[in-house]
């Protein structure tokens, strides 16, 4: 039962981050958040950071890793092809590729820090750090 919940809550999580992730997506170009630190290709380490977010949570409500990188990854490609509608701003296959980057960290990070709790359980561990 806790399971249940714990995916269930990951899903509504989700679907807020890619809510979030559609209205970013949906603002003009120049009425988007900037980066804090600029440098060349900062955009892609926040869509990198965007995208980790929604990946670990796709894990922790899929249970898995591919489908969830895998759903990830068509979310981003689906925002790439919305960008391409929204005035000055455009579909780039490099977003995605950090999209897809970003949603393959979080989801493997998710990944093992479930395993790491298993393995925990099973040595007798209660999962608290000591």
């Amino acid at each position: 039962m806790r399971e249940r919940r714990r995916r269930a809550a990951a899903w509504i999580g989700a679907a807020a981050w890619a809510a979030l992730l559609f209205g970013l997506s949906s603002l003009p170009a120049g009425a988007t958040p900037s980066s804090p630190i600029s440098f060349p290709g900062d955009d892609k380490v926040v869509h990198a950071a965007l995208y980790a977010v929604l990946g670990g949570l796709l894990r922790v409500a899929i249970g898995r890793t591919g489908p969830a990188v895998a759903l990830a990854a068509f979310y981003g490609a689906t925002d790439e092809v919305h960008q391409a509608f929204v005035p000055g701003r455009d579909a780039d296959v490099f977003d995605w590729l950090a999209d897809l980057a970003g949603a393959a960290l979080g989801a493997a990070f998710v990944a093992r820090v479930a395993r790491a709790r298993t393995w925990r359980a099973s040595r007798g561990g209660d999962g608290t750090p000591r």
